[in-house]
């Protein structure tokens, strides 16, 4: 009997770690092989300092594409803004189409997206996304020069 309560007495109650250090190691290398899977991208070819240009009032007015905020579109083209029933607004096929007509009329016109800080990135990404499917392969960023 006394070989009993030894035993209850020897009983240690000390967490065992290792099958916890297990499971963390295998979570670690199943987020290590999804990382690369899980992140999105988008192709842009950016400017380097050497070949970016600036325009002049003495080029031809490029084509400019102003966002306003979400799904709020204008187009400045050869100075001034496109209008549709009275209203600067387009909607996104209205940007399309009068992008299009305008790269059809000169394949060589200078495309550019503008948008203020305020405005988020994704609806500039969404102005650029418009402008390929209207045709478009090279888009420029307008940045104010300081």
């Amino acid at each position: 009997m006394s070989y009993r309560r030894r035993n209850r007495n020897n009983i240690k109650s000390e967490i065992n770690i290792v099958p916890f250090l297990d499971v963390l190691l295998v979570l670690l290398l199943i987020f290590m092989a999804t990382a690369p899977v899980i992140s999105q991208s988008v192709e842009v070819d950016l400017p380097e300092d050497k070949h970016s240009q600036s325009v002049t009032n003495e080029s031809k007015k490029p084509v400019i594409l102003q966002i306003e905020g979400v799904a709020l579109y204008k187009l400045k083209m050869d100075g001034h803004f496109v209008e549709k029933s009275g209203e600067q607004l387009l909607t996104e096929t209205d940007v399309i189409a009068f992008s299009s007509q305008a790269f059809q009329q000169d394949p060589h016109t200078l495309f550019l997206v503008a948008g203020g800080k305020d405005v988020p990135y994704e609806e500039i990404i969404k102005g650029i996304s418009l402008l390929k499917d209207a045709g478009i392969k090279t888009v420029g960023l307008m940045t104010s020069s300081k």
